[in-house]
């Protein structure tokens, strides 16, 4: 395992037969470009496995693993800054040509990658599917006493009072935060949701302009609490406590949120059109990410409809147990396992 710092916490105790190289670099761009190039220039491994969406610009390596997430720089373009989006568009074309096998986390990332980069002979090499998972020993439904004590502390370090709707991602334009305010606004002006309120956890991101400017003009800005990034300790609380969680993204090439709510035992919206019904399946409602009515119908219903509210509940809890980090881990290794046999 490469690294430029010293592991820390659970990665900082590895299993037998793992070995940790530190590949110091002062700064804090470009150490897979420079040092991990060298690395791999100098001394290259059988094969290298990246989890995240980069490959070295050097390397002797003969079989390389990458994986791409999405391709979302491509389709939503102003969700990312300039630079970042030059290097994302750079770097996937690279992957294409030089990766012996890609792994995306969905179909429907496979098939955009398919889509934008295979329509020309650098596309020979396979595409792989491996779902992503969430934690299960963290992401759980808290028990019924340990959960009556921690209701009031939770609430009240967010200022926060039930019955409340949840979102947890950035907060941009991406994972269309100015629709859930706009849905939510529909809501309140149903008496029956006077009480409700609005989280937005995650932190402002490219696009935070418009959200900004939904949330200052609201008329139920009160009821709209924005507490930024929450640790994952409170953010289960927070899924044992809502709701509903929201998650009407324009563009997702898995979408963790609604297998760490499901798996808490929260009822979950979320957008159709993307990768988000490979995730909830059938738990989920799905809706049309840019009609606000459209959500907060959906919304309104797990409100209010207690069958409906515990049929999802309890559809999704069977639903998360077909997701596991030790069955992805398992699929990767076989995968890159195969290529030994090239």
């Amino acid at each position: 395992m490469y690294s430029n710092k010293p592991l820390l916490g659970e990665l900082g105790v590895l299993p037998e037969n793992w070995e940790v190289k530190i590949l110091r670099w002062p700064f804090k761009k470009l150490w897979s470009q420079i040092m991990l190039s060298l690395e791999l220039l100098f001394h290259p491994p059988d094969i290298f496995f990246a989890p995240a969406q980069l490959i070295p610009l050097f390397s002797r390596v003969k079989k390389t693993v990458v994986t791409i997430h999405d391709s979302a720089f491509l389709v939503f373009p102003k969700a990312y800054n300039f630079c970042g989006r030059q290097y994302l568009k750079w770097m996937n074309k690279m992957i294409v040509k030089k990766s012996s096998l890609i792994i995306t986390p969905s179909e429907f990332s496979k098939q955009e990658l398919l889509k934008q980069y295979c329509h020309s002979r650098e596309c020979g090499n396979p595409v792989v599917v491996i779902p992503e998972a969430y934690d299960n020993r963290i992401f759980r439904i808290i028990e019924i006493l340990k959960q009556v004590q921690d209701d009031k502390s939770i609430l009240k370090k967010y200022n926060l009072s039930k019955p409340f709707v949840m979102s947890l991602g950035r907060l941009e334009e991406k994972k269309n935060t100015a629709g859930i305010i706009k849905a939510f606004e529909i809501l309140k002006k149903d008496q029956k949701n006077n009480e409700l309120k609005l989280l937005l956890a995650g932190s402002p991101r490219v696009g935070f302009e418009k959200v900004k400017q939904a949330l200052d003009s609201s008329e139920f800005k009160a009821d709209i609490l924005t507490p930024g990034w929450i640790s994952e300790e409170n953010a289960v609380s927070l899924f044992n406590l809502a709701s509903v969680f929201v998650f009407p993204s324009f563009y997702e090439g898995f979408g963790l949120p609604v297998l760490e709510a499901m798996a808490c035992g929260c009822p979950v919206v979320a957008s159709a059109g993307n990768s988000l019904k490979e995730v909830g399946g059938e738990s989920v409602l799905y809706v049309d990410p840019g009609n606000a009515n459209d959500i907060a119908a959906a919304i309104n219903k797990l409100l209010h409809d207690e069958n409906l509210r515990a049929e999802k509940i309890k559809s999704g809890l069977e639903r998360v147990k077909n997701f596991s980090w030790e069955k992805a881990a398992k699929s990767t290794w076989e995968a890159i396992g195969g290529l030994s046999s090239r």
